[in-house]
């Protein structure tokens, strides 16, 4: 994909699908096509950052290079990483920019973030702009410049090649590159080193962890590159210090341009984290399991009773949300927020997310810890309990609670892999059977179909995942729900969350969990002709270097937070389950995930943990 960029001091806010993401699993920060790195938080996900620019045009910092002449962009990442290459293409020259974030790869005193631009042909006139901000200060820092090094109290301090300059708020460096010559830019948290560090040395470094880690890819079928693409997304917004992953690497992009729907996704939801790990195991990534397992242990042993829903990437459940006044948002979509005040509802689904994934993990060959298991029985007591109760449902509508089916489902999984997992107990294995009673008798609307919530008339997408979860579900009662979804929900192959009222003012764009979910339930359905055709519509949305966001507007733009982790498992789970329907037809789509993940097709082989042999 290219495009033309125009001057760059009337630049507007960029679309959201022209970012792409760096990542070292710390940190990460999204550039632009033209060569704008517009937001980075390099310490960790959901530090303060140091380039803002993508919610605030004027007041928000950034990192810029790029030839100073009028130009024409391509990217792509390296295969197989997340190092991302932009080349430029002007009237006299070509040049390449590679950027990437370096990981514990690159030894003690690394830098952070790294730019390497590279003359390819000609000769063209670059600048690169540095403008950083302290977190979200109201006023930029003094920069102090000293050649080709430049600082500024709070700011990640840069050494390049080039010498640097101040110019007014921002210093900038001026240069020109032939073919084969090279220039080198790095970010540190700290005072940088006198000299730049060896650019080349670092991204093969980098490039090589990156490879190393996709070398335990299961799946080698017709859409291997772009299923590693989203992998790859997984692991790059996976923080490695803990196990966690946060649900996106932004906040405050918004679900309607100029709402308030602006909320912070740099935290770790246990349900995405639930959910990402499952397809990442599916996939055949299975290490990261043992230290997500640590961090579920951690807050199970703090936590009394009730898991929350979200949490920091450092396990804390803190989370105040605070509103940056002076920031304009992202096409002047207010208020920016920092922290996320969902932190303290009662989502109850969380219980059945946590010990679905232990049954996968111990179907796949793990050995689960003992503390873990005493946490898992105890879960499922939470469940026996409270099931009947309301709660916040997924979704986080900012109002009062209600008896969510999606949650009553979710409570089922929570005994049924209990029951599985740990042995049978009667109150276990009563309010199993009291849940099924209830979504299959009682919650069943008049009209045939599965509604939101007990007693209500709208639906929720979030009923698409019944059958996936193993459900009991009423086949007829299900395909009425699927009818439902497509008729009051779906716009193309597009679907949104729902549409009843939320508590909040305005709308939103189509889920794209949500889309892919519906192309599940086809499957299970045996209506795969329909499932193939909305999952070829959905894989055509992607951007230029395979990225998804949270929602998609139904002109095809991207909305909400970016990249999301939602879009991503979904995308490889609905890829496979495709895989699987073309081996095995209806059949070998049912059941449980941890049965799915066992059957082993022409392109996908069942993933191991600890070199178990798993196997049905």
């Amino acid at each position: 994909m290219s495009e033309t960029m125009s001057d760059p001091q009337t630049r507007p806010y960029q679309p959201i699908e022209a970012y792409a993401l760096l990542s070292n699993c710390e940190g990460c920060a999204l550039v632009a096509r033209d060569g704008g790195i517009d937001w980075a938080c390099l310490e960790r996900f959901d530090a303060d950052p140091s380039f803002s620019r993508l919610l605030d045009k004027t007041r928000g910092g950034h990192f810029t290079i790029r030839p100073t002449e009028r130009f024409e962009t391509v990217r792509q990442y390296l295969s197989r990483s997340n190092i991302l290459e932009t080349t430029f293409t002007t009237q006299t020259g070509f040049v390449t920019l590679h950027d990437f974030m370096v990981g514990p790869e690159g030894g003690a005193g690394r830098p952070l973030l790294v730019r390497l631009v590279t003359g390819v042909s000609g000769c063209v006139s670059m600048i690169a702009e540095y403008r950083p901000l302290a977190g979200f200060a109201e006023d930029f820092a003094p920069l102090a410049v000293e050649g080709h090094r430049v600082t500024a109290p709070g700011c990640p301090g840069l050494v390049a090649d080039a010498d640097f300059a101040a110019e007014g708020e921002l210093a900038a460096a001026r240069f020109t590159l032939e073919g084969g010559q090279a220039c080198s830019f790095a970010l540190y948290l700290d005072t940088p080193p006198e000299t730049c560090p060896d650019a080349r040395i670092l991204m093969e470094e980098t490039r090589r962890a990156w490879v190393l880690w996709t070398e335990d890819a299961a799946y080698v079928g017709p859409l291997a590159d772009e299923l590693m693409r989203s992998a790859l997304v997984l692991k790059a917004l996976t923080y490695e210090p803990t196990g966690a992953i946060i649900a996106a690497a932004t906040t405050s992009l918004p679900e309607e341009i100029g709402g308030i729907r602006n909320w912070d996704y740099r935290f770790c939801w246990i349900r995405d984290a639930c959910l990402s790990f499952y397809v990442l195991k599916k996939f055949g990534m299975s290490r990261e399991a043992e230290s997500f397992f640590g961090f579920v242990t951690e807050l199970c042993e703090r936590e009394e009773s009730r898991l929350k829903p979200l949490y920091s990437i450092s396990g804390e459940a803190e989370l105040e949300e605070i509103k940056i006044d002076h920031f304009e948002g992202w096409r002047g979509s207010t208020p920016v927020r920092h922290g996320n005040e969902a932190a303290e509802q009662h989502q109850a689904d969380a219980y059945g997310q946590v010990l679905d994934l232990l049954y996968l993990y111990e179907r796949l060959g793990g050995t689960m810890p003992e503390a873990m298991r005493k946490h898992g029985a105890r879960l499922a007591d939470v469940s026996a309990a409270h099931w009947h109760e309301p709660d916040a449902g997924l979704w986080e509508p900012r109002k009062p609670e209600e008896r969510y089916l999606h949650a009553a489902i979710m409570n089922w999984v929570a005994l049924d892999r209990a029951i599985r997992l740990f042995g049978e107990r009667e109150e276990w294995c009563r309010e199993r059977d009291r849940i099924v009673a209830c979504v299959n008798g009682e919650a069943i609307h008049r009209d045939g179909y599965y509604p939101q919530y007990i007693g209500g008339d709208d639906v929720d997408a979030a009923l698409l995942i019944a059958p996936m979860v193993g459900f009991p579900v009423d086949e007829a009662v299900f395909a009425r729900t699927v009818d439902v979804v497509i008729e009051r929900l779906g716009h193309g192959p597009l679907v949104y969350r729902y549409k009843n009222d939320d508590g909040l003012p305005g709308h939103e764009g189509t889920f794209l969990l949500c889309a892919f979910w519906l192309v599940d339930a086809l499957l299970w359905l045996g209506r795969d002709e329909k499932a193939r055709t909305r999952f070829q519509a959905l894989r055509a949305l992607q951007n230029d270097v395979g990225l998804y966001a949270e929602e998609i507007a139904e002109d095809d733009t991207f909305l909400g937070n970016f990249p999301q982790a939602f879009s991503h498992l979904g995308f490889i789970h609905s890829a496979l389950m495709l895989d699987l329907y073309e081996h095995g037809g209806r059949e070998a789509v049912q059941g449980t995930y941890a049965d799915r993940s066992l059957r082993e097709t022409d392109s996908r082989r069942a993933p191991r943990i600890d070199g178990a042999e798993a196997g049905e």
